[in-house]
C-alpha cells in the first residue's frame, strides 16, 4: 500500500467540530490513528499552516493540542521538506492558480518522493498531474 500524504485541511477539519468536513476528516484521521492506513506524511510546511490556522481561528490551546497529538500519533509522521521541494513547489504554484504555495510544495515533495495519494478536500489538487486526491476514509489504492 502506498504511503499517503495529508493536507492541512483534513487535520484542521478533524480538529474543528464546526468545519463542514469535520465528520469526513474525523473518519480519515481515525483510520490513520487506528493503523488502517499506512502512516500519513504531513510535511513540516503543512504543519505550520495547520497550527497557524488553528491558533488564529480557534485558540492557542487547540493549536498546541494539535501539535502534541501530531507528534505523539503513530498514524502520522512529520516529514521535513527539502530545498528541491520548495523549488518544485514554486513552479507548481505559478502554474496552478487554485493552489497556495504550501499546496505547491506538497505536490513538489510528492513528485520527488514518488508519492501518489493525497488526502485533501482541496479540489485544486485535481489539476496536478500524478496526484491522486482522496477525500473519504478509503485506503490509498483501495
Amino acid at each position: 500500500m502506498s504511503r499517503p500524504v495529508v493536507d492541512a485541511n483534513v487535520i484542521i477539519a478533524a480538529r474543528l467540530s464546526r468545519d463542514q468536513n469535520h465528520e469526513r476528516a474525523r473518519a480519515i484521521t481515525t483510520a490513520f490513528d487506528q493503523g488502517r492506513f499506512p502512516a500519513g506524511a504531513v510535511f513540516d510546511t503543512t504543519l505550520g499552516e495547520i497550527l497557524n490556522y488553528l491558533q488564529a481561528r480557534s485558540t492557542h490551546d487547540v493549536a498546541v493540542g494539535t501539535l502534541d497529538a501530531m507528534i505523539e500519533s503513530n498514524g502520522f509522521e512529520i516529514v521535513r521538506t527539502e530545498p528541491r521541494d520548495f523549488d518544485a513547489g514554486r513552479s507548481i504554484f505559478r502554474r496552478h492558480e487554485g493552489l497556495s504555495l504550501t499546496d505547491g510544495i506538497i505536490a513538489g515533495a510528492m513528485a520527488h518522493r514518488n508519492l501518489e495519494y493525497l488526502y485533501s478536500f482541496d479540489g485544486g489538487f485535481d489539476a496536478v498531474e500524478d496526484v491522486v486526491r482522496l477525500d473519504m476514509d478509503t485506503a490509498p489504492g483501495g
